[in-house]
């Protein structure tokens, strides 16, 4: 099909055009996000000079050859992307982009939500987003929450796959040295264990703490939007590393400036982390973004708590997966509170336990 500028619009699904996509976001210095749903691809005189994805409901690696700059090709790329994702029924999309070019993306109908750029890479981005019940309407819904509860609140934002010992441990901390504790539960589907799963069992495992509210984290917290190296086995070095920082500062920076405002948070609760290099760069970095504060934004104090240990080694969900995956379950329900012990016993667990029997993922 004629798109604009008597560039043609083709999805690219040959080994050949994806060749030539790699090659323009190399040239654009972008990566291949991977992952993608939908790859779309404009060609002017059968080479490819623009090119833009779905992965899910995330536009990325739109890049425009530097002969066709000025043209408007970018805005053509996202337009077209939009009704794809409109025509496959997604009624929110988000989007990354450098910092200086969200204009292009503000004329389209995209809000920024937040911007940031690591002093040590130097590396940008803005993430932003379009469509029905955006981040207004999500953040008046955390504030009813909130309502009648005291400012200066707590916060832990925990995966739980599954919720142990170490989890509780945190909690419990986190809950005593708290006038209020807000529990942000991950709730991207990505994990072994499912978000409702991870969500009852949090909810089960701390039952007893008065002044604790156990929320969905949706999609503003470490989320595949938010935060997409968090879900993915991301070496601890290079060029890697520095894409999982500027992630992991986004996600920070959203947290910052819109959750912890919309739930008068003060404080965030974190334990130590002695294993996932990703985690680590993320704790590192929050103890530098949070108590900045700054632009009107309150400061949020972070408090790093040392992991729980059981007979001399940290307790971790990992741990406890490992456990499952080797065929030995006593010593998993031993670093899990009762009520996650108990689910694990149950029918329901079975599929899920299967399933880590079977896999490597690291989530």
């Amino acid at each position: 099909m004629k798109a604009l500028f008597g560039l043609e619009e083709r999805i690219l699904d040959t080994k050949r055009d994806m060749e030539a996509r790699e090659a323009l976001l190399a040239s654009r210095n972008l990566a291949v996000p991977g992952g993608e749903s939908l790859v779309l691809g404009f060609f002017r005189d059968d080479r490819l000079v623009a090119t833009g994805a779905l992965v899910g409901n995330i536009l990325q690696g739109i890049a425009v050859a530097g002969e066709i700059e000025g043209e408007g090709a970018a805005a053509a790329v996202t337009s077209a992307l939009l009704k794809k994702a409109v025509e496959r029924g997604m009624r929110k999309v988000f989007l990354y982009s450098k910092p200086q070019e969200a204009r292009i993306f503000r004329e389209l109908g995209f809000s920024l939500l937040a911007e940031v750029v690591v002093e040590r890479s130097g590396l940008g981005a803005a993430l932003m987003e379009w469509g029905a019940e955006g981040i207004e309407d999500w953040k008046a819904g955390m504030a009813k929450f909130a309502e009648g509860k005291p400012r200066g609140a707590g916060a832990a934002v925990v995966n739980c796959n599954p919720f142990t010992l170490g989890h509780r441990k945190l909690l419990e901390h986190a809950a005593e040295r708290s006038p209020w504790l807000y529990v942000l539960v991950v709730e991207e589907d990505r994990s072994l264990f499912p978000f409702d799963v991870r969500l009852r069992l949090v909810r089960e495992g701390i039952s007893d703490l008065e002044n604790v509210t156990v929320l969905p984290g949706g999609p503003y917290v470490i989320s595949s939007a938010t935060f997409p190296s968090y879900f993915t086995r991301v070496p601890a070095g290079g060029d890697s590393r520095k894409i999982t920082e500027l992630y992991a500062a986004l996600d920070l920076e959203m947290f910052r400036r819109h959750v912890a405002p919309a739930l008068g948070v003060g404080i965030r609760f974190v334990g130590t982390e002695p294993y996932c290099p990703v985690t680590s760069v993320y704790n590192d970095l929050m103890k530098r973004i949070l108590p900045a504060g700054g632009e009107g934004i309150p400061p949020v104090e972070v408090r790093e708590i040392p992991r729980f240990e059981r007979d001399g080694s940290p307790v971790s969900a990992s741990r406890v997966r490992d456990l499952i995956r080797e065929g030995r379950p006593g010593e998993a329900a031993a670093l899990v509170p009762k009520t996650t012990a108990q689910w694990l016993e149950s029918e329901e667990a079975a599929p899920v336990l299967e399933r880590i029997r079977t896999s490597g993922s690291r989530h």
